[in-house]
């Protein structure tokens, strides 16, 4: 993950999948948009963009499972799962990751040195 751009897909994913409960119930359009995130994007934000593409793709599947797991249980024990606040706290915390990767990774602008007179 090296430029800004590609660091914000994840949350731009996040969003979309938010957006996709929209879509009709059980099609085929909603469903694969919503799991690839929940299965990919979360994790990605998080740990992903480090090591081999292999390694990159493990650690963002396990990191999202865990994410999702702790998100879905924390509602289910509030009394309060729905699919659009798992999938919107899921979305808030992939874009607040990914923000954290841009803010750290995009270099600081170089300014031009005077030599004394």
């Amino acid at each position: 993950m090296n430029s800004p751009t590609r660091c914000l897909l994840p949350a731009l994913a996040g969003w979309l999948a938010f957006a996709a409960l929209g879509l009709p119930e059980g099609g085929p359009l909603r469903i694969v948009i919503v799991v690839a995130f929940v299965l990919c994007g979360p994790g990605y934000a998080v740990a992903g963009g480090r090591g081999t593409p292999l390694a990159t793709a493990v650690t963002a599947v396990a990191t999202s499972a865990a994410l999702l797991a702790i998100t879905a249980e924390a509602y289910l024990l509030a009394g309060a799962f729905t699919a659009p606040h798992v999938l919107g706290t899921l979305a808030g915390l992939t874009t607040s990751a990914a923000l954290v990767r841009t803010a750290t990774t995009t270099p600081a602008p170089r300014v031009a040195r005077r030599e004394p007179r």
